[in-house]
């Protein structure tokens, strides 16, 4: 019987669960754990941004206010991708068409003709290295 106790358990699907009661260590001495894994906190109990990126949690980043801006007004070609691609498909899910179709069907070109007009209702938001970020809506941006 005790042989059992000592053995690890399995749960339902078939891992191995051990119990944290049957390691030697004492309540101060018990690993912590974040999102299953292993932290270990050392000097003053402080985590500075470093200690938190190697958990994975990131500080949450914050705006950019319109006037502050530092990024291009022009819409890169990836951006366009990214927008096209969206809008074609929430128009392929029968999302309302904002322009005039003239008997066109494809969402794909209903799509290019509202990106043209700047008639889509999407905002780019653009990451910046300082954990900032700068909201672009598709009427602001210049398209080449």
């Amino acid at each position: 019987m005790a042989s059992e106790e000592n053995e690890s358990k399995m749960d339902v699907d078939g891992v191995e669960k051990n119990n944290i009661a049957d390691d030697n260590f004492s309540d101060d001495e018990a690993p912590s754990t974040v999102d299953d894994k292993k932290v270990v906190i050392g000097g003053n109990g402080q985590m500075d941004d470093t200690a938190l990126l190697k958990i994975g949690v990131r500080p949450t980043p914050k705006p950019v206010p319109k006037e502050k801006r530092i990024t291009t007004p022009y819409m890169t070609k990836y951006e366009k991708a990214r927008i096209l691609g969206t809008r074609a498909l929430q128009i392929a899910m029968n999302a309302p068409v904002l322009v005039d179709i003239e008997g066109e069907t494809d969402p794909l070109q209903i799509a290019r003709k509202e990106l043209a007009q700047k008639k889509i209702p999407l905002i780019v938001r653009r990451y910046l290295p300082d954990n900032s970020y700068e909201d672009w809506s598709v009427e602001e941006l210049i398209i080449d």
